[in-house]
């Protein structure tokens, strides 16, 4: 891998710590509440998918990963997800 991905991937990981941290500290309970509808809504997503998914050959197991890349991400996260199941695995 080139380096300059290594340090692309650092900086886009940075930005997204800062961006979280300062929607913690503007408002705590507004990012606890987004955080919960993101849990309900993608752990919801990712269930739909794990049913439909079957029949297009998309398969995106449920474990403690997929649920935290769901709560946090939501449902463009279970569609990451599943494209990365389809064309890259």
């Amino acid at each position: 891998m080139p380096s300059w991905y290594a340090v692309a991937a650092i900086i886009i990981g940075l930005s997204a710590v800062i961006w979280v941290l300062r929607m913690i500290a503007r408002s705590p309970l507004g990012f606890l509440s987004a955080l919960l509808r993101n849990l309900f809504v993608g752990c919801a997503a990712l269930l739909a998918l794990d049913y439909v998914g079957k029949s297009f050959g998309i398969h995106v197991p449920l474990n403690g990963y997929t649920a935290g890349v769901a709560s946090v991400l939501g449902v463009p996260g279970v569609a990451a997800m599943a494209v990365i199941d389809k064309w890259i695995i």
